[in-house]
């Protein structure tokens, strides 16, 4: 069965690789078209002699809708520093220059990418190791903020979307139907861990919260590349103050994913 599994995985994976990379570089060059347009209306509108306080991020974000001020001043600066240069890194996305947007040394790193094809945990991990691994410069995910997300929204999700009281019939069936569609039991979530999901939970609890990720065990680049986005879009809604999404909501997808690792192999 565990072969299987992993014979099935990876046949998953290689068949999604082609989509992966095409919805990577969409998310990429729209990236780059938006920060030419704000850095462009910046422009215009410094030229026409219109007070600083009418072209800030904050501005942009305001007129448009859908887009943070936070993520603005990324698409902003981003274009600024690398605009005329990023197609001379072939193969790197928008994301990579994102995160080497504040060294000094960006250039030889973006090229040491190209010709290495590092993701950006590598990269990131490849310069600080080249620095002398010093511990209080260890890449840290709240250096590069939401890397590959494109924080924009569908105007149609503008309308908030009524949410249903907790404990009535709707709720029940909501969560009882997302469980059941992620293979897992019929268990209540609020029920009181025991056996090996008490221990994890008590691990949880003993968590550093200023430093919850040191001494953690390495993993493989897969789940390694998994765990970074989810630390970053996570840093990226606390900075928003969860205004896209409740921060519970949030809480209850990770300890689904718990449960769901937890599993035995051959559950569904």
């Amino acid at each position: 069965m565990t072969q299987q599994l992993n014979s099935e995985s990876v046949t998953v994976e290689n068949a999604s690789e082609e989509y992966l990379g095409r919805w990577n570089r969409l998310v990429s060059t729209t990236n780059w078209e938006k920060g030419r347009i704000i850095y462009e209306w910046r422009a215009s509108l410094e030229g026409a002699g219109a007070l600083p306080g009418t072209y800030t991020d904050d501005a942009w974000a305001r007129h448009v809708g859908n887009v943070s001020p936070q993520h603005t001043g990324r698409l902003r600066r981003v274009w600024e520093r690398f605009g005329g240069q990023y197609e001379g890194y072939a193969g790197l996305y928008w994301s990579h220059f994102q995160a080497a947007l504040d060294w000094p040394d960006a250039e030889m790193w973006l090229e040491g990418a190209v010709q290495n094809r590092w993701s950006i945990a590598q990269m990131r991990q490849q310069r600080w190791e080249s620095m002398g691994a010093p511990a209080d410069l260890k890449p840290q995910p709240e250096e590069v903020v939401a890397a590959e997300l494109d924080e924009d929204v569908s105007a149609d999700d503008d309308t908030p979307r009524a949410e249903p009281v907790p404990g009535t019939p709707s709720e029940v069936r909501d969560t009882e139907s997302e469980r059941a569609a992620a293979g897992f039991d019929d268990a209540p979530l609020d029920e009181a861990p025991s056996g090996e999901f008490a221990e994890s939970s008590a691990t949880a609890v003993a968590v550093d919260p200023n430093r919850p990720f040191e001494g953690l065990p390495a993993m493989p680049p897969d789940l390694d590349e998994a765990f970074e986005a989810v630390k970053l879009a996570i840093l990226s809604h606390r900075m928003t103050g969860w205004d896209e999404v409740p921060q519970d909501a949030v809480l209850r997808w990770l300890e689904a994913m718990r449960c769901f690792a937890l599993a035995p192999a051959d559950a569904g």
